[in-house]
């Protein structure tokens, strides 16, 4: 059965929820939505209706947040009831739908960001916890954490700095490359402090995204299809494909022109004499040989 943090809002079922709620989260710039993007189409060529949720979309409060932002005069107890506002809309109008409908909710960010953003402003802890205590717990939460000293240049050389990603309502005596800083380096000690107390996974933000991309799949296949993860069938299928296509490179590496010493290189087998191939039954399914 499904639980949350504290208390249901009114009027909520959460005990027929079959679909999944998987958390991408991280501070700004870590590569959350490129790791969105990529997992999106994968969960769907799998067989798997997907929500991608986010903040400040939600249809009650998202262009007020928008525009407020815009205007740089949002304060710091306006800022966390609009997006508690923001949160609990999408929780209650697509999150919990889309999950009783069996789909994967894939989302950017949960009440995790909206927590430290509140913290480091000073907000009380007590009171930011008791707003956000009607969330769902998530199946799984994935922090992409990412240092300072890797993230500036990701930043720099993408879409630079603005005023609330620099935390210059915090600290407006410093420029936005000082404010930056500041307030990342806040972000990750109360991430840090968060991930210990709701059980995060922490995956180094800083790997090739592809590399990330790989293992986040393997930990949501888990959540998605434990069953399928765990068969021996998918994993010496997984194998094969690995061991089948390595071979196949080398062969065209060996046969390429302009290689004549290669070229008449013996022949590599595309699978050892002693490996046994799974049969595909009339059914499509993998059966004992």
């Amino acid at each position: 059965m499904r639980e949350t943090y504290g208390k249901q809002l009114p009027g909520m079922r959460i005990s027929d929820l079959p679909g999944k709620l998987i958390v991408i989260e991280g501070t700004d710039g870590a590569g959350r939505s490129t790791q969105i993007n990529l997992l999106k189409p994968w969960l769907e060529e799998l067989g798997h209706a997907v929500l991608d949720a986010g903040v400040t979309r939600s249809r009650l409060a998202g262009e007020g947040i928008r525009r407020a932002k815009e205007r740089n005069n949002l304060g710091r107890v306006t800022q966390s009831l609009l997006y508690a506002t923001d949160f609990i809309d999408r929780l209650e109008k697509e999150i919990v739908p889309a999950m009783r409908a069996g789909f994967v909710v894939l989302t950017d960010r949960y009440i995790y960001s909206l927590m430290a953003r509140s913290a480091v402003r000073g907000m009380d802890p007590g009171w930011i916890r008791g707003i956000y205590g009607v969330a769902l717990k998530p199946d799984a939460v994935f922090y992409l954490r990412m240092g300072i000293e890797n993230l500036l240049p990701r930043v720099i050389f993408s879409r630079g700095f603005d005023c609330w990603e620099s935390g210059m309502d915090l600290f407006p005596s410093q420029d936005l490359y000082e404010g930056f800083c500041s307030y990342q380096a806040a972000l990750l000690e109360e991430f840090d402090r968060l991930a210990q107390e709701y059980g995060f996974e922490i995956v180094d933000a800083s790997a090739d995204p592809q590399a990330i991309c790989d293992l986040l799949k393997r930990k949501i296949l888990n959540i998605v299809e434990p069953a399928h993860a765990e068969s021996p069938a998918a994993k010496l299928s997984e194998a094969l494909v690995r061991s089948l296509t390595d071979r196949i490179m080398a062969k065209l590496t060996v046969a390429s022109p302009g290689n004549a010493e290669k070229r008449t290189a013996r022949a590599t087998p595309l699978a050892p004499a002693n490996v046994r191939f799974p049969r595909v039954g009339g059914n499509g399914f993998l059966s004992r040989g």
